[in-house]
C-alpha cells in the first residue's frame, strides 16, 4: 500500500531525531560513570519513569499479538488482562518499592545486584545472569522482527525485510551507546506518547469506518455472527477456565515484575519514594488505556472479519485497513498504515534499547567484573559496556533473520523464563532463613522446568 521511499523517508526521520537525543544526552553528560550510564543513578523523575517503564513494557505486542490475542480470546481475555494489571500495585509495593529503598543505599546496576547483597552467592549471581540474558535476547529479536514484518506488511511486500532488521537494529545500537539510560528514557517517553496515541488513532478509525463509530453496532455484528466472543473460551477455545489464574499471575509476575529492563526501572532507577509510589499508582492506569484501545482493535475486527486464521489475526490491523478501509476511503486507509508501521516501530523500539542497556550490564558487572574479576578504569569500562551492547545486538538481529513463526513464541518464553525467580525475589525480602542454597535450588530447578515444557513436554504455550 505505501512507496517504499514513503518507508524509507519516515524511518529516517525517526531515526535520526534518535540518534539525536542520544547525541545531546552524550554532550550534556560529558563524563558519567557506568553507573549513571546503565540506571540513570537513581535520578529519574516519576514522568519520565512511569513512561519508559510503560514504553518499556508493552513491545510490539500491543500492534500484533495483542489486536489478535483478543480477536480470538474474546472478552474473557481482556478480562484476564485488567486482572492482572490491578494487581501490580499490590506487588509492586510490597517487592519492588522495598528494592528501591535498598538500591537507594547500596547502588545496584544489574537485576541480580539485589539477590546477591541478600544471599551473598557467586554462583546465584552467574545462574541469574544467565537466566536474564536468555530472556532478553528473544524480546529484542522479536521487536526486530515485528518492525520487519511491519513494514514489508505497509509497502505490499516490496520492502526489503532483512535490509530493514539491519538497518533498525544497527541505529538502536549506536544511539544506545551514545545515550544510556537517560536518552533511553527521554526517547522512550516520546515513543510512548506516539504509540498509545496512533494506537487509538487506528481504533477508532477502524470503527468508524465499519460501523459509522457505533460501538453498539459492532457488538451487535459479534452477537450474530461471533457469540462465543462473550464467553469461555473464547471465538477460539484457546483461554479456557484453567488459565484464568495462571496467565493473569504469569503477567503480573513475570511480565511487569522479573523481565531485567523493568526489573531496574521500577527498583533502580525512580528519583525518590514519591516517584515509585507515583509508578505503582499511574501505571496500571495507562495499561488498562492501552490494552483497551488494543481490545478495540481486535472487536472491530472479529465483528468485520470473523472466521480469519491465527496468522492473519496477528496482522489484523494492516488487514483490516487494507480489506475494509481503502475500498471506502483510500486516503485515510493510507494516512493508518503509516500510523500502523510508525506506532509498531515506536513501541518495538523502546523494549529493545531497554533491553540492550541491561543485558549490557549484567555481561559486564556480573559476569566480567564481579565473577571473572575483571577491574577497569571508568573509560575502559564503558568501552567494554558499549563493545557488550553491540555485540548483543548484533546477535538478537542474527536471531530476528530467521525467527519463529509467531512473535508470540518469543515473547511468552522469555516471560516464562523469570518467572521461577519471583519466589526467591519475596523470600529474600520477608524471610530471613530463607538460604543461597535454596535460592540456587530454586532458580535452577524452575528455571530448567520452564525449558521442559517448552523443548521436552511441548506444552511451553499452554
Amino acid at each position: 500500500m505505501l512507496q517504499q521511499h514513503t518507508i524509507w523517508i519516515t524511518f529516517a526521520a525517526y531515526l535520526l531525531f534518535l540518534l539525536a537525543v542520544a547525541a545531546w544526552e552524550q554532550h550534556r553528560a560529558r563524563t558519567r560513570s557506568a553507573r549513571s550510564f546503565l540506571t540513570a543513578g537513581g535520578s529519574i523523575s516519576w514522568p519520565m519513569l512511569v513512561m519508559t517503564y510503560l514504553a518499556s513494557l508493552m513491545s510490539t505486542w500491543v500492534f500484533f499479538a495483542g489486536p489478535g490475542g483478543y480477536y480470538r480470546g474474546g472478552l474473557g481475555y481482556w478480562v484476564s488482562e485488567l486482572s492482572y494489571i490491578a494487581l501490580f500495585p499490590i506487588i509492586a509495593h510490597f517487592t519492588m518499592n522495598k528494592v528501591w529503598l535498598l538500591n537507594h543505599a547500596r547502588g545496584y546496576t544489574t537485576p541480580a545486584d539485589f539477590y546477591d547483597d541478600r544471599f551473598r552467592s557467586p554462583a546465584l549471581r552467574v545462574i541469574l545472569a544467565l537466566i536474564f540474558l536468555v530472556s532478553s535476547f528473544p524480546y529484542i529479536a522479536s521487536v526486530l522482527v515485528s518492525i520487519g514484518q511491519a513494514a514489508q506488511v505497509a509497502t505490499g511486500g516490496a520492502a526489503d525485510y532483512r535490509a530493514v532488521i539491519c538497518i533498525v537494529g544497527a541505529v538502536i545500537i549506536v544511539y544506545v551507546c551514545l545515550g544510556g539510560m537517560k536518552s533511553v528514557a527521554t526517547t522512550d517517553t516520546i515513543q510512548g506518547l506516539i504509540f498509545i496515541s496512533l494506537l487509538w488513532i487506528i481504533a477508532a478509525a477502524c470503527l468508524y469506518a465499519g460501523f459509522g463509530g457505533s460501538l453498539s453496532g459492532a457488538l451487535a455484528a459479534i452477537r450474530d455472527n461471533s457469540p462465543d466472543w462473550f464467553s469461555y473460551p473464547g471465538p477460539d477455545g484457546w483461554v479456557p477456565y484453567g488459565a484464568r489464574l495462571g496467565y493473569p499471575l504469569s503477567c503480573a509476575i513475570g511480565w511487569t515484575i522479573m523481565l531485567p529492563h523493568v526489573f531496574v526501572r521500577s527498583g533502580y532507577s525512580g528519583k525518590d519514594m514519591h516517584t515509585q509510589r507515583k509508578l505503582m499508582l499511574l501505571t496500571p492506569v495507562l495499561q488498562a488505556f492501552v490494552w483497551t484501545g488494543t481490545m478495540l482493535i481486535g472487536l472491530v475486527g472479529i465483528a468485520l472479519l470473523p472466521g480469519l486464521s491465527q496468522s492473519d489475526t496477528e496482522l489484523i490491523i494492516p488487514y483490516m485497513i487494507q480489506n475494509v478501509i481503502q475500498s471506502m476511503n483510500p486516503t485515510l486507509a493510507v494516512l493508518l498504515m503509516l500510523a500502523f508501521f510508525i506506532g509498531a516501530s515506536a513501541v518495538g523500539i523502546s523494549t529493545a534499547d531497554s533491553f540492550l542497556l541491561v543485558s549490557s550490564s549484567i555481561v559486564y558487572e556480573d559476569l566480567l567484573h564481579r565473577t571473572l574479576g575483571v577491574e577497569l578504569d571508568e573509560k575502559k569500562r564503558m568501552t567494554v559496556i558499549r563493545l557488550t551492547i553491540a555485540v548483543i545486538g548484533g546477535v538478537s538481529i542474527l536471531l530476528a533473520l530467521r525467527p519463529p513463526q509467531l512473535i508470540y513464541t518469543l515473547i511468552m518464553f522469555a516471560i516464562a523464563i523469570v518467572m521461577p525467580l519471583f519466589p526467591i525475589l519475596v523470600c529474600a525480602i520477608y524471610w530471613k532463613r530463607a538460604t543461597r542454597q535454596a535460592a540456587i535450588a530454586a532458580a535452577l530447578v524452575g528455571t530448567a522446568l520452564v525449558l521442559m515444557t517448552y523443548f521436552v513436554w511441548n506444552i511451553g504455550g499452554t
